[in-house]
């Protein structure tokens, strides 16, 4: 795999991770948004998950 940081080639076998690390299939981000809260509350992750048919988990990220 090559790595975001300085696309060198790494075996997944040489990485080192930190808690809280996990891998997904895909991702679903909204960028530069109107909304005023900052994050989902329990509910409306239940309704993503819900529509998505899978468990869905919040990752704020800031840039």
């Amino acid at each position: 795999m090559r790595v975001p940081c300085c696309n060198a080639a790494v075996g997944l076998n040489r990485l080192r991770f930190e808690n809280p690390i996990g891998f997904a299939r895909f991702e679903v981000s909204a960028m530069n948004g109107t909304w005023v809260k900052h994050d989902f509350d329990t509910e409306e992750l239940s309704q993503v998950a819900s529509l998505l048919g899978r468990p869905v988990e919040q990752v704020l990220a800031h840039y």
